[in-house]
């Protein structure tokens, strides 16, 4: 049995070129895509992501939370979905409770996230300067791919 990111790695050799994701005006094609995931992907497990692990997602919808979810699928972590419309301390009870590694979101939303956990903003340019390689690490096909409350 594949694994998540075996599965999509093959789509991305098998037809790199096609379009993965559209949102208003922006595309990526599947090789853009998957070389964007893996930056962030080797970012998060710098800082600890992994099998059973969790990171936290604040990200608006646009190609980058697609991005970012796959980034998290390729590290081997789950990812746990924070709606910013939530109250703040039903935000702090979710990132208290799941304990992530870390909190991925934009500077616009920064402010209004906790600062009580490590925070990247996919508006740094630090963020995707890392390796586009695909990030090594064992990943199985038990392991959580998200969690939500």
């Amino acid at each position: 049995m594949s694994t998540w990111p075996e599965l999509f790695a093959a789509h991305v050799q098998a037809r790199p070129d096609a379009i993965a994701v559209v949102f208003e005006d922006e595309s990526l094609t599947y090789a853009e895509l998957d070389a964007r995931a893996n930056r962030l992907a080797n970012r998060l497990v710098a800082e600890g992501a992994g099998p059973e692990r969790f990171v936290a997602l604040a990200v608006p919808r646009s190609t980058d939370m697609i991005v970012a979810e796959v980034a998290v699928l390729k590290s081997g972590a789950a990812y746990l979905p924070i709606d910013t419309d939530y109250p703040a301390d039903r935000i702090a009870y979710m990132l208290s409770d799941a304990s992530p590694v870390c909190l991925v979101t934009t500077d616009g939303l920064l402010s209004r996230l906790p600062e009580t956990l490590p925070r990247l903003s996919l508006d740094d340019p630090e963020v995707w300067a890392g390796s586009a390689d695909a990030p090594a690490g064992p990943v199985a096909v038990t392991n959580a791919a998200y969690v939500i409350y």
